[in-house]
């Protein structure tokens, strides 16, 4: 099982995926059936700027392991929208529902990587039937939403039942993205590629916004990358794991920041296409400077994430 390594070169094994539509089932997503743990089902979303293609092949190594998997799109997809704003969290609870009542699941795992990992965090902070959640190099404030180009919209990224929830303003673009993009590139911290880091570093951030991740009801498995090249998530790890602890979380809470690594701890590098492919090529500093280390670190996370859900008992 390898992150980078060539294989299935037919492409996307969407053969004997169930289609679920917004029309139909009020979620967009493709239902894969496994064989091991019957009982349980994982939820897999995407990330910022992964459509359908993308996102399956994210799930890829969870597929071939034989659980149940629901990929779920939360936008980019065909029908959804474009623009990283006014996602409903709906989607995932109304998911959550047809599994139990069609699949006839009893417990219900959600991850994800990076944006994705934000929604699924902000998603078990509201639903307590999500039992286990692995967010792989998550970010755990909400901000506003945005265009591909970084316009500000005015609005949070996402909403649950009709209502925004509370975000932080992309301030930082007022200055505007040249000198954005001057000021990283002059900081020897970050460059032209470390752009988005510059962005969340600097940004201020609201308690309101903050993910209240202690209000959840699930196990929970937290990966990241040390000085993770594209967003703060190494930051946002430890951050998670002091604030459940000082809560005294009742589950269980493991947590993992790999000293080299990269924003992609992910399956399916080898069949991306299009911007994902770009995107790691360019955008990510770390798969050029250490590349057997970060395909070593997907691997480790792999069979972190598989362990983890075995071990969780429904």
């Amino acid at each position: 099982m390898a992150g980078t390594g060539q294989r299935n070169p037919t492409g996307l094994s969407q053969s004997g995926g169930e289609r679920c539509t917004l029309e139909k089932h009020g979620f967009t997503g493709i239902y894969f059936a496994g064989t091991k743990s019957p009982s349980k089902v994982v939820i897999a979303a995407g990330g910022a700027s992964c459509d359908e293609k993308t996102s399956v092949l994210m799930s890829r190594f969870i597929r071939e392991a034989g659980y149940n998997v629901l990929v779920l799109g939360f936008y980019l997809w065909k029908g959804l929208p474009k623009n990283l704003a006014a996602i409903p969290v709906d989607y995932v609870e109304k998911a959550i529902r047809w599994l139990k009542e069609e699949k006839g699941v009893e417990g219900i795992a959600m991850t994800a990587v990076s944006t994705g990992a934000g929604y699924t965090l902000l998603a078990a902070s509201l639903i307590p039937e999500i039992g286990c959640v692995i967010p792989v190099v998550p970010y755990d404030y909400v901000m506003e939403g945005t265009t591909s180009s970084f316009r500000r919209l005015g609005t949070s990224v996402y909403t649950w039942h009709g209502d925004e929830i509370p975000y932080s303003p992309w301030t930082l673009i007022d200055k505007g993205i040249p000198r954005i993009l001057l000021a990283a590139a002059k900081d020897k911290r970050y460059g032209l590629a470390r752009f988005m880091r510059y962005g969340y570093d600097h940004n201020p951030t609201a308690e309101a916004s903050r993910i209240k991740v202690e209000d959840m009801h699930a196990d929970i498995l937290l990966l990241a990358a040390k000085d993770d090249d594209c967003w703060p998530s190494d930051t946002a790890v430890s951050r998670i794991v002091k604030i459940l602890a000082d809560a005294q979380y009742p589950y269980r809470v493991e947590s993992h920041i790999y000293e080299k690594a990269s924003h992609a701890l992910t399956d399916g590098l080898d069949e991306m296409t299009g911007y994902a492919k770009w995107a790691l090529h360019h955008m990510i500093p770390a798969e050029k400077r250490y590349p057997e280390a970060c395909e070593q670190a997907r691997q480790d996370s792999f069979k972190r994430i598989l362990g983890f859900i075995d071990t969780w008992k429904v």
